[in-house]
């Protein structure tokens, strides 16, 4: 080998897009149609993201009410009733109505889960060994040309200048990477390995889609994970945060962005304020809502900007705290972790969002995330205290409404920033 690869230091766009900008830092995590869908405008919701499991909706041959999409001399077809019924509906009510900047956050399941299983085994990774989903298989141009399709399609369907089918505006690249065993699974790899094949799907996507989007970014998912593992098996985020940036350097940058789960420490704990490994320190174990302060002094130190002086986006892209059950006591709780967070984020220079996660409370999280209770025949997704805090929250009406929760988190005020 003579020297690193090298990839295109600028991507000529066939179209010009106006950026979506961001009127505030609140947003909403996993926006689907529901009853609910006015919330965004009630909570003044300025940016989302949207899961896209490209394996729902992608088949080697043709299905009935499929469309064609033809990339690198090869047809594949896509199920426009899906995708009308899901995100369509979703990214219209959220970008052409209400001007949000959506994420999508671009999944992979595993062949035995796809709609299409022959297309499944194509994309699915050749180590995988199990997961909830699959990193996509990078190794053999067959598999590449797949994977490269399905972006181009969406990009082409999401990123266009009559907003026909809504707009994406940001792709957060699979999930929790920092968690492969479980969310881009390629079986176990040393962490440059991993890696290694990560920066080359956030590179294929971001190539491909500034082409038709000159303001798009890609970003790199993790939990709260810093330089202790959040789970066994797992990697730490430091590291691969670390050799992107390496990367970037040696192969060329691009504009990617951090999308944070900056849960407590505890998920179960809406008290996060007490987080015990949430350190004012570059080496603190875990990122959670108390020491934000340290993703921030990462985004503004200049060695981690794009070329040196534009700051990379940091949107929390999956973050919140419970309530334990809905007592009057534990709903408090929620509401109090939520306006400590927020009292950071909205301080943060280096923080340009969050994502709330759950829109509802969902028995897959383990706990009770929701600004809203459980969608179902008893609950019916009724609003909890932490909804009416979100609403609050940046608006004139917040210092008045967030003096509640002093005596609860044990603080005389919201000078809460600190430097170190």
């Amino acid at each position: 080998m003579a020297s690193h690869a090298r990839y295109a230091d600028e991507i000529q766009a066939i179209q010009f897009l106006e950026p979506i900008k961001l009127t505030n830092k609140k947003g909403m995590g996993g926006i689907i149609p529901n009853q609910y869908i006015t919330d965004l405008s009630l909570l003044n919701i300025s940016s989302g993201t949207i899961n896209i499991p490209i394996t729902h909706f992608m088949h080697l041959t043709a299905r009935s009410g499929d469309i064609e999409h033809m990339y690198g001399g090869k047809t594949y077809y896509i199920d426009e009733g899906y995708l009308r019924n899901t995100i369509d509906i979703a990214l219209l009510a959220a970008t052409k109505e209400r001007n949000i900047s959506v994420a999508a956050i671009i999944l992979l399941d595993p062949a035995a889960r796809c709609a299409d299983p022959d297309l499944g085994a194509i994309l699915q990774h050749p180590d995988n060994n199990g997961g909830t989903y699959t990193m996509p298989d990078l190794t053999n141009a067959e598999s590449v040309n797949c994977y490269a399709a399905a972006l181009d399609f969406l990009a082409k369907r999401y990123c266009r200048i009559d907003n026909s089918y809504g707009r994406i505006s940001h792709w957060i690249m699979h999930n929790e990477v920092d968690g492969g065993r479980d969310w881009a699974n390629m079986g176990v790899k040393p962490v440059t390995v991993f890696t290694d094949t990560y920066v080359k799907s956030m590179r294929m996507c971001y190539n491909i889609v500034r082409q038709y989007d000159v303001h798009a970014e890609v970003f790199a998912s993790f939990s709260h994970s810093w330089t202790e593992v959040s789970n066994p098996g797992w990697y730490t985020c430091k590291e691969i945060v670390d050799l992107l940036s390496a990367y970037s350097k040696t192969e060329g940058d691009f504009q990617w962005g951090l999308a944070y789960h900056s849960y407590a420490q505890d998920l179960t704990n809406p008290c996060t304020w007490i987080d015990p490994n949430a350190q004012l320190s570059m080496a603190t174990p875990f990122i959670t809502f108390k020491n934000l302060e340290v993703l921030n002094k990462w985004a503004l130190s200049k060695e981690n900007k794009y070329k040196g002086t534009v700051k990379r986006f940091i949107w929390l892209s999956e973050a919140g705290v419970s309530s334990r059950s809905y007592s009057n006591e534990d709903l408090q709780k929620q509401a109090a972790g939520f306006a400590y967070a927020w009292k950071k984020i909205n301080a943060l220079e280096g923080i340009d969002g969050i994502q709330w996660h759950n829109w509802f409370d969902h028995s897959g999280d383990g706990t009770c995330l929701g600004l809203r209770k459980y969608l179902d025949e008893s609950y019916k997704g009724e609003a909890k205290p932490v909804w009416e805090v979100y609403q609050k929250a940046g608006t004139n009406e917040e210092d008045e409404y967030f003096k509640q929760f002093l005596p609860l988190i044990g603080i005389p005020d919201w000078n809460i920033i600190e430097n170190f």
